[in-house]
């Protein structure tokens, strides 16, 4: 029986089910999100769980609980502590959900082009792509993706037919809301959207659908509203409006800023480089699912070049950058993806997939779930401490010590794999700079200047450092970030005299790019 009999059977509905549990399984085995796993060790995922965490206890954003990053993700992490207060399992939930919505999206993307068959298939391989770069699992960048895929999926909808003209406020509407998401997340992503949005007015103009072009960018205001209007006056409300826009807009701002243009070629081409030492997904794919996609695939001739346009930039806008972290390059993913279907298409025109028989389509699709599962160390967790015996608890000697106290307070002097503690431990940061952002003290000074006198005054009942180590990096500002961590840590004479060191912890890392960690944890002096 052939497979297009046997998927064609099948509603998509059900084709829909399928995909959930193949996401389940992926992200049950290879997100550290998931129950499998003590935590997530990662330190980004963390802060936005401690600070989520915090913002629904009273706390407020960057005014009590300072990082760099734009509102929403926090908001996001806080919504999942309302499901699972100490534990990742809430965000799991949404992760899930986010995972099945976005290939879902390529699902039907694909459906425009292949049948069922061929849509399912192409629609796996974005999650086993994922999985190879997502390290832990829960960066804005995975969230990103998510509202990209959904995006994209209403723009192609819209541009495969060559005369599109009229356009649906309603999509408009997503859009803009996913257009606010990201504003309040990720700034510069925006890129994403730009191109495509732009190719929808312009085309409604060209059609001299006057009417619908002015219900459609008030149906976009509308959403982006929908999202601004509760942060902004959250952040007015509390007294930190201005605050946010000095720490999300302006230190960013300062924090990417970017070198001339030679310098900044330089790190382009070497990004480039550091690109096609990675996973053909995110090299060869990636510039199929640009050029060849978009242009032999999409219809409308606006369409085909906003969308090129889209993925041309955000690589541009990514890659030079001089801060880059291994994760950045997710939202990549989509033209990736976009590149599988891309070669899914040509060859259908020399092999029919349709008559692919159907065991080999199941056979496939146990090679896609393997090929995600092996990617990443199942069942232990990637960091373990060399000196207990049940590796899957993180820092599980400064753990234990810290939750023996009642009430405890915790300063994490990096932004390391001890931003954990937070949640393990329960503990509600009392001060503002609980952890040390990647932020270098050129950049914001006031940071270290205040985390000192937490130490002087005795605001806090522990410390956590990480011990000076060499380390390997991937970019001269975390090599600068971390030196400048070091020298405080070892000219913090003030410590010293008013803490006790009582633990050692050495922790195997491969999630931050380093062999191991060596941690020292400090106890007040009453």
């Amino acid at each position: 029986m052939s497979t297009k009999n046997i998927f064609d059977s099948l509603s998509d509905k059900k084709i829909i089910g399928l995909l959930s549990i193949i996401v389940f399984i992926l992200l049950f085995f290879c997100s550290h999100m998931s129950p499998l796993y003590f935590s997530n060790e990662w330190a980004d995922p963390n802060v936005y769980f401690t600070i989520g965490r915090s913002m629904f206890n009273g706390k407020t954003l960057y005014t009590d609980v300072f990082d760099h990053k734009g509102p929403f993700i926090f908001i996001l992490y806080g919504l999942g502590s309302l499901i699972s207060g100490t534990s990742f399992f809430g965000m799991f939930l949404i992760e899930f959900v986010g995972w099945v919505a976005m290939t879902t999206s390529m699902y039907l993307i694909s459906k425009f082009y292949l049948d069922k068959a061929g849509a399912f298939l192409v629609a796996t391989a974005l999650p086993v792509l994922l999985i190879k770069v997502m390290k832990a699992g829960g960066s804005a960048e995975e969230f990103i993706l998510v509202l990209e895929c959904v995006s994209f999926y209403f723009f192609i909808k819209y541009f495969k037919d060559k005369d599109a003209s009229k356009h649906s406020p309603s999509v408009m509407l997503v859009h803009g809301i996913f257009c606010s998401i990201v504003l309040f997340t990720k700034l510069n992503l925006l890129i994403i959207w730009f191109f495509p949005l732009a190719g929808i007015y312009i085309n409604l103009l060209y059609k001299q659908e006057f009417k619908n072009f002015f219900t459609n960018l008030s149906a976009y205001f509308i959403g982006v509203l929908i999202v601004a209007v509760p942060i902004c006056t959250y952040l007015y409300v509390n007294d930190a409006l201005q605050e946010g826009y000095n720490v999300y807009i302006e230190l960013n701002s300062k924090y990417a800023k970017l070198a001339g243009l030679g310098e900044t070629v330089r790190i382009l081409l070497y990004h480039t480089f550091y690109l096609y030492l990675e996973p053909l997904a995110l090299a060869l794919l990636f510039f199929v699912g640009v050029f060849y996609f978009s242009i032999k695939c999409v219809a409308n001739i606006l369409g085909r070049w906003s969308i090129c346009l889209s993925g041309v930039f955000l690589y541009i806008l990514i890659y030079m950058s001089p801060v880059y972290h291994y994760y950045y390059p997710i939202p990549l993913l989509l033209f990736s993806t976009l590149g599988v279907l891309g070669v899914a298409i040509y060859v259908k025109k020399f092999v029919g997939i349709d008559a692919i028989p159907t065991k080999v389509i199941l056979v496939l699709s146990v090679v896609i779930i393997y090929a995600g599962l092996s990617q990443k160390s199942l069942i232990e967790t990637r960091t373990a401490s060399l000196l207990v015996t049940n590796p899957g608890i993180m820092m599980q000697k400064s753990q234990k010590i810290i939750m023996a106290e009642k009430n405890p307070t915790l300063l994490n002097l990096n932004f390391s794999l001890a931003n954990g503690l937070f949640n393990t431990c329960n503990i509600i940061p009392n001060v503002r700079y609980f952890v040390s952002p990647n932020l270098t003290k050129v950049v914001y000074p006031q940071m270290r200047a205040e985390q000192e006198r937490y130490i002087r005054d005795k605001e806090v009942q522990f410390v956590i450092a990480t011990v000076p180590v060499k380390r390997a990096h991937t970019s001269l500002i975390m090599r600068k970030k971390d030196e400048e961590n070091d020298d405080f840590y070892d000219n913090l004479t003030i410590l010293r005299e008013n803490y006790n060191l009582v633990a050692l912890d050495t922790i195997i890392n491969t999630i931050d790019e380093r062999s191991y960690d060596i941690y020292a944890l400090y106890k007040r002096k009453d």
